[in-house]
């Protein structure tokens, strides 16, 4: 924006004063992509996170949502997504009709950050060699059981999983007949 003051500069983001407010601007694109496992009605049994070491957090490491970098080879957000589930999980899903658009995700308010996500169902496939790299040794990939989710510390991990059981379920909360959960006079959901 026309408005900001760089305080510092980074390759990936700057810190900057907007409107007399200190915030972080990525200055680089990213997905998050959740994969999952699911029953034979297709609900989501367990997801794939992220164990990575990381000293900002209790114990030295953190459980998240596989996240990447788009490249400027890649045509497109999904090809980000598919690359990043190759080269961190060793799951190749090259299939679109395994993957959805969940929309995206910002974190705090301070963040001009927003996470283009998708889901992939993994279910039935066999896991190939992760890339090796220095970022993959130095964490690891695993599922977790649907009922875990909320036991995380990771905000993104039980928001992505709502948005993928809503996507999976077809099922939109606010505009149920049956539902009153939303019906303030006044409320909009879709701010």
């Amino acid at each position: 924006m026309s408005n900001d003051k760089i305080l510092l500069e980074t390759p990936g983001f700057n810190i900057v004063n907007r409107d007399g407010n200190h915030g972080v601007v990525s200055t680089i694109e990213t997905v998050m992509v959740i994969p999952f496992v699911s029953d034979n009605q297709g609900l989501p049994l367990m997801i794939g996170v992220m164990k990575e070491k990381n000293s900002f957090r209790p114990g030295g490491y953190a459980i998240s949502l596989l996240t990447g970098t788009c490249d400027n080879e890649d045509p497109d957000y999904l090809a980000t997504a598919k690359r990043e589930l190759k080269e961190e999980t060793g799951y190749d899903v090259d299939d679109n009709s395994k993957w959805n658009f969940l929309g995206s995700l910002n974190s705090v308010k301070f963040l001009d950050k927003e996470y283009v996500c998708f889901s992939v169902d993994v279910t039935g496939m066999e896991k190939g060699e992760r890339e090796d790299s220095e970022e993959n040794r130095n964490s690891e990939f695993n599922f977790i059981s649907a009922n875990d989710v909320v036991k995380t510390n990771d905000v993104f991990i039980p928001a992505l999983f709502l948005k993928l059981f809503k996507f999976v379920v077809g099922m939109d909360l606010y505009n149920r007949d049956d539902s009153v959960f939303g019906k303030i006079e006044g409320f909009n959901p879709e701010l």
